[in-house]
């Protein structure tokens, strides 16, 4: 019968850390991964338990603050990526139904939808006006016109 040395737990539990990363995504069980992997390593040198632990935490630890920093920055852009409202912002459309002068409140259609609209300007917006969409306020657009094309 086979039997299993410290390096071999050691090793299995780097390999079931970093696949618990794949479902609780944030980098946190891959560094303990690395954590486990240097531990293995050491038990394979013959180092006992006590020298094990401190190689397992000074990984984590090292890849923490380093590895870590840098997956994230990699992986977790943010920037490019607006959804729902946010993604209305700056795009442009053009008046589908006159704005009242006085209200400044009128109807546009913005990326295939007709919305509810309000402009920034005093100007009077007419039908088929360009604009352009500053903001939204729940489901009403803030817009400004714009020059045509």
């Amino acid at each position: 019968m086979m039997d299993f040395f410290q390096w071999h737990w050691w090793a299995g539990l780097a390999l079931l850390m970093m696949i618990a990363e794949i479902f609780l995504p944030g980098f946190f069980l891959f560094c303990l991964g690395i954590g486990c992997i240097g531990a293995s390593i050491t038990a394979a040198l013959g180092f006992g338990p006590a020298g094990q632990l401190l190689v397992f935490s000074a990984f984590s630890l090292v890849a923490f603050f380093t590895v870590r920093p840098l997956l994230m920055r990699h992986f977790w852009r943010k920037a490019d990526v607006r959804t729902n409202a946010d993604a209305l912002v700056g795009m442009r459309g053009y008046v589908s139904q006159d704005f009242d002068p006085a209200l400044r409140l009128g109807r546009v259609q913005v990326g295939g939808d007709d919305w509810r609209a309000e402009s920034v300007s005093e100007s009077p917006l007419r039908m088929g006006d360009p604009v352009e969409v500053v903001r939204v306020e729940s489901n009403t657009l803030i817009i400004k016109p714009v020059s045509p094309p």
